[in-house]
């Protein structure tokens, strides 16, 4: 019909905005630097309680943080069914917020709110105000423990070569002095 016009993508600041949630609708948003959590005191590898939301009343180890959206993983917990390429469904964990879970206190099998107490020499150590006892860390994860016990290959190179001096700053600073004497305002 003339006179109506049809859009064949989205405009104005209305049509931009349902672009970029089309885009993000598999991914939570990212929180704001203001809103970040400063000092994280989940690790992977804790037993959490769930104190909120659909899985209210259940506990599990975390699988892993996301630190930029203040959100973690825990085993077993808020479950999603998904399709693989070949049509097959499986069942992953999706993320829960930090403020929906609270650390299990091991002496009391009870979930507990937690303090920072730093040594002398700066480390963290965490205590749980339910029963004053001291939460050792969770070990590191397997693969980040993997990465430090590599040995050294063939092709690596080695600090004392990598930190070798090659560059002769004074052949360059001669170079540069005598392209600026040939250089004048008349051969540019």
């Amino acid at each position: 019909r003339p006179g109506v016009h049809v859009a064949a993508e989205p405009c104005g600041a209305a049509g931009i905005a349902a672009a970029c949630s089309e885009q993000r609708r598999f991914f939570p948003k990212l929180a704001k630097m203001k809103d970040r959590i400063r000092t994280w005191k989940i690790r992977p590898g804790d037993q959490v309680f769930i104190n909120s939301g659909k899985m209210k009343g259940s506990s599990g180890e975390v699988l892993m943080t996301d630190f930029q959206r203040n959100m973690l993983k825990v085993k077993g917990l808020n479950l999603r069914k998904v399709k693989n390429m070949e049509g097959k469904v499986s069942m992953i964990e999706k993320k829960i917020h930090y403020s929906n879970c609270a650390l299990v206190d091991p002496v009391s099998g009870k979930p507990t709110r937690i303090g920072l107490t730093f040594t002398e020499q700066g480390d963290a150590i965490r205590i749980a105000h339910r029963s004053g006892h001291v939460l050792p860390w969770p070990d590191d994860p397997k693969g980040l423990q993997e990465l430090a016990e590599r040995p050294e290959g063939p092709k690596d190179t080695s600090p004392e070569k990598a930190l070798e001096k090659t560059y002769d700053y004074r052949a360059d600073a001669e170079a540069i002095r005598l392209a600026r004497m040939t250089m004048s305002k008349y051969n540019r």
